[in-house]
């Protein structure tokens, strides 16, 4: 393939560089004649460019790239194809076919790694705008197949996930992320290698070796899975500095992948959040059942490592963790009511809560649906209750977590693993109107919605013996003795909450936090029940 000099024109691009090269082909920095603006040009190689059946997925999926419209993702800008006279015989031609990208100034993530592990902060915060990008070209059908550090281009607005699924070779073709190399190496991508026997299955392998999930490696097919295996492999390296899995050869490097764990972390534990190591670990599951199901699941879990508080000196963080695993209401919901409170309470296979030093832990749970948010301007800004109430305890000398909950929210366990002093809850933080229809449908499931909020407060109080509950409603309790009342019940169903459960009831007249008496009757129940000195009162 001839090296395009300065000048060049495809189309309406002027050719000013080479910038790179790859398995498809070399890549240029480029001039847009017509918007004036620097782009990527993309050459793609002849394999790619002369056969036609390869030409016509390509543009299919280049058309389905181009729409990704993601701040993670490199934009596809165009496609397009060009006669340029051969070098051997200027009165013939040859037909060139490029795409044109975003340019990006930055350098990749490979090149970052090269100098060495990257603070777990920022590992965590790259792995989950790549997770992103991951999460919206997966529900558009695209998976990567090539997910590496030289595919993710660190920039001043964060990181670019580059090369998306753009080439996906016939049978025949094994596509690499390195071009020109001979033989393969540990440190190359498969590159024009045929390799036989079982492990191509059907012929073709796709990808980086060291990136390559079980599956790819032997030839099977490729799916969203795929791609978080490669993401774990991606963010075991951040942290480390090293690959997940090493070989002195291809064989060996396979074998390695196919059958033997990760290497082990060799860095200072203390640096790593305690949850992050099991993601990395589910990332890297042999089955794909067994590993996370979506990069929108595995965002959550790294957004959760990320603000987990690990800091015993930590004085006041606020966290928003919205829920992972689902649970449908709506199905089965009579014997859904009766068998959670019994599977969550049995002493046999609930968790034990993990100890906890320094200061005392505040869950703020609510849901974000605009019907449940108290205050006008809090609802207009998108925010929820939880957020009205960290800005009104963040002075104190705790530790503030935020969870949005809806009717879907299932993360009991997370909960409990944060060793809360204080879970402060919406009482129907768990009711969600919107999944419901017509306001007739709606009645039995404001009490369902309920009665799963005290079990989950029943769960936590009785597994944990010293987190407390205080719950607020602006209706569930019309009088004083309805309020006084379920505290009374609460305690009867799980003795263990006796005197350590309590209830607000915030008059609809003055239904926001904002306001100096419902603020300060909310403030001094919790000062009470944790025990603190407030130095505003």
């Amino acid at each position: 393939m001839m090296t395009l000099k300065p000048g060049t024109r495809l189309g309406p691009y002027s050719i000013v560089a080479q910038i790179g090269a790859g398995g498809m082909g070399e890549v240029y920095r480029a001039t847009d004649t017509r918007l004036d603006r620097t782009v990527a040009i993309k050459v793609l190689s002849p394999h790619l460019a002369d056969d036609p059946d390869l030409q016509a997925r390509f543009e299919r999926e280049a058309r389905a790239v181009s729409s990704l419209n993601h701040p993670h993702i490199c934009a596809l800008y165009d496609v397009g194809e060009e006669h340029l006279p051969s070098h051997e015989s200027p009165a013939t031609s040859h037909l060139v076919r490029y795409l044109v990208l975003e340019y990006l100034e930055g350098q990749t993530l490979d090149a970052r790694i090269a100098r060495g592990p990257l603070p777990i902060d920022q590992a965590l915060r790259f792995g989950i705008e790549v997770c992103e990008a991951l999460e919206r070209a997966h529900r558009q059908g695209l998976t990567h197949r090539d997910l590496k550090p030289g595919n993710v281009m660190l920039t001043s607005g964060g990181t670019k996930l580059l090369d998306f699924g753009l080439a996906k070779p016939r049978a025949s073709v094994i596509a690499a992320g390195s071009a020109g190399s001979g033989a393969a190496s540990p440190g190359a991508s498969i590159a024009a290698t045929q390799l036989t026997g079982p492990l191509t299955g059907a012929g073709t392998i796709l990808g980086t070796i060291q990136y390559m999930a079980p599956e790819q490696v032997e030839g099977r097919e490729a799916d969203a899975r795929t791609d978080i295996w490669a993401f774990g492999c991606v963010l075991y390296e951040m942290i480390t500095g090293r690959r997940a899995f090493e070989g002195r050869t291809p064989a060996s490097l396979i074998a390695a992948i196919l059958e033997r764990e990760p290497l082990p972390l060799q860095i200072d534990s203390a640096s790593v959040p305690p949850r992050l190591w099991d993601v990395i670990r589910t990332c890297l599951e042999k089955q794909p059942d067994d590993r996370w199901q979506s990069a929108r699941d595995l965002a959550r879990e790294l957004r959760w490592c990320a603000t987990a508080p690990t800091s015993v000196a930590a004085a006041s963080t606020v966290v928003a963790r919205p829920g992972r695993r689902p649970w449908m209401l709506l199905a089965a919901a009579g014997v859904v009511a009766v068998a959670v409170p019994a599977l969550w309470l049995s002493s046999r296979s609930a968790p034990s809560a993990p100890a906890r030093s320094g200061p005392p832990v505040i869950v703020l749970m609510d849901s974000p649906h605009p019907e449940r948010v108290y205050d006008d301007q809090t609802r207009k800004a998108g925010g929820t209750n939880a957020d009205d109430l960290s800005d009104l305890l963040r002075d104190l000398p705790v530790v503030l977590l935020k969870e949005n909950t809806n009717a879907t929210w299932h993360r009991e366990y997370e909960v409990l693993q944060e060793s809360p002093a204080l879970i402060v809850a919406h009482r129907s933080c768990f009711y969600d109107s919107t999944m419901l229809g017509e306001a007739s449908r709606q009645v039995p499931f404001v009490a369902f919605s309920q009665d799963k909020f005290d079990a989950f407060a029943g769960f936590i109080g009785t597994v944990n013996p010293h987190a407390k509950v205080l719950t607020y409603s602006r209706g569930a309790w019309p009088q004083e003795s309805d309020r006084a009342g379920w505290v009374s019940s609460m305690e009867q169903r799980f003795p263990a909450l006796r005197g350590r459960v309590d209830a607000v009831n915030v008059p609809r007249d003055r239904a926001t936090f904002r306001h100096p008496v419902t603020g300060a009757e909310i403030r001094q129940r919790v000062v009470t029940m944790l025990g603190l000195k407030d130095t505003k009162s």
